[in-house]
């Protein structure tokens, strides 16, 4: 039974003000580091799914909010059963490619990211279509160190802008933030302590 209330998508982005960059979580040996940081979110993009709900809680007693991804974290189905049990495990918001989940994730009020991997210029001329339909509260682009040389390329989505991947030095990230992300997903623990200066 969820005893947290999950933040307002404004209440979440708002987070990334002081302290722009989440911490991507991508095995148990970087959990204490993170919640140790100054990020403010952790991205939990790898584990078991069926057994988030402890983690959950020792992320929220840090003060931090957490984000899972549904299609990677083991044990779950990228469906609306997924989303319903992190939901029940008291994620704030749900990660995914999947648009059609989206409204799923709405409905259980959770924050919904919608995850877009650009790995060719026919994928942002569908990503527009893709966003446009489904409405997420937030999307996060992939590679995120390729967001300020596409910048100019990009429709001016109603969600905003994270960026995740390969952002690994304070270049990258102060170059993605000024090319108009709200944030940065990165695993580079260095940066977690970058302030949104």
């Amino acid at each position: 039974m969820r005893t947290h209330r999950p933040p307002s998508p404004e209440d979440f982005v708002g987070r990334l003000a002081a302290s722009p960059c989440c911490a991507a979580i991508v095995g148990d040996e970087h959990l204490e580091a993170a919640l140790a940081s100054r990020a403010p979110i952790l991205f939990i993009l790898r584990g078991n799914g069926l057994e988030l709900a402890p983690v959950v809680q020792r992320i929220h007693d840090a003060g931090k909010l957490v984000a899972v991804h549904l299609d990677l974290v083991d044990g779950l189905r990228d469906d609306h059963w997924g989303v319903a049990w992190l939901a029940r495990s008291g994620v704030d918001a749900i990660i995914t490619s999947h648009g059609q989940l989206i409204s799923v994730i709405r409905d259980e009020g959770l924050v919904a990211i919608q995850r877009l991997l650009l790995s060719r210029r026919s994928h942002l001329d569908t990503a527009v279509t893709a966003i446009s339909r489904s409405s997420p509260h937030i999307v996060e682009v992939l590679p995120g160190v390729i967001l300020p040389k596409i910048a100019h390329l990009m429709p001016r989505f109603r969600s905003p802008v994270l960026a995740g991947g390969f952002v690994r030095t304070e270049a990258d990230a102060r170059a993605v933030l000024a090319a108009g992300a709200v944030g940065v997903t990165t695993s580079t623990a260095a940066l977690w302590a970058l302030d949104g200066g």
